[in-house]
């Protein structure tokens, strides 16, 4: 199991792709902050929005990057017909796949994190004590997202074994879901039952707003929470379905 672990990770960090558009992410913001300092009234509030931008559109990425190289190749390469034939469980394989996710996600989202506070340094930005709170509230939930969209999204993967199908449903569950959600929610009456809090990104905005004022425990147990609710209800779906489902060996 180890050693699956350690060269799916090393085929799935050199994969080239995924390096160039977190790359290319990072010079369009860098460019960006250059050149809308003189046009910000408080540089390192500009600062502060641009950073938590960068970090939140390159989970996007990093999702992006996981799903590729942890599920779409897998299916793609047939590996895990002789994986599973030689004698690993199909509950393991699911789980050391999750396993995978949450260590790459980790490692992509902590060169993330050094190069905000790189950027910080470069332009001389100083937060204030809420401030430095919501920048890492941004990477708590940036961390926690990113593994509840692509554990929903992987299920469509076990159980299509198709690429499209998959990148389809985390670009839905990531972007799709929120966008007309909030819309929805602002041309009608619903707004009031506060509906945008039964799905990941509203929990985690009701989270980051208790982490930001100061409810530590209160955010953090919040985030925890919906965690729990979507990434084990996704993995017990899961596992369901693919302990079900026929393998062509």
């Amino acid at each position: 199991m180890r050693r699956l672990l350690e060269a799916d990770l090393k085929r799935v960090l050199v994969k080239i792709l995924p390096w160039i558009l977190l790359v290319a992410w990072f010079i369009f913001e860098t460019v960006s902050i250059v050149t809308s300092l003189d046009k910000t009234p408080d540089k390192s509030f500009g600062v502060l929005s641009k950073l938590a931008g960068l970090h939140s559109f390159a989970m996007t990425i990093i999702g992006f990057a996981a799903l590729l190289g942890i599920y779409a190749d897998e299916f793609k390469s047939m590996v895990m017909i002789g994986v599973i034939g030689r004698g690993l469980s199909r509950d393991k394989f699911v789980f050391g796949k999750f396993l995978d996710l949450c260590v790459m996600t980790l490692l992509m989202q902590i060169i993330t994190i050094i190069y905000v506070y790189v950027l910080k340094a470069v332009f001389g930005a100083t937060f204030a004590p809420i401030e430095n709170r919501f920048l890492i509230v941004t990477f708590i939930v940036g961390f926690f997202e990113t593994i509840a969209y692509v554990t929903i999204a992987a299920f469509f993967y076990f159980l299509s074994e198709n690429a499209a199908v998959g990148l389809f449903a985390y670009l839905t569950f990531q972007i799709i879901i929120p966008v007309s959600l909030e819309l929805i929610l602002q041309l009608t009456n619903l707004s009031k039952y506060h509906a945008e809090r039964y799905y990941v990104a509203g929990m985690m905005s009701v989270a980051s707003s208790n982490f930001i004022m100061g409810d530590y425990t209160g955010g953090l147990g919040y985030i925890l929470l919906t965690v729990l609710i979507y990434i084990l209800g996704a993995l017990g779906i899961t596992l369901l379905i693919f302990r079900r489902k026929e393998l062509e060996f």
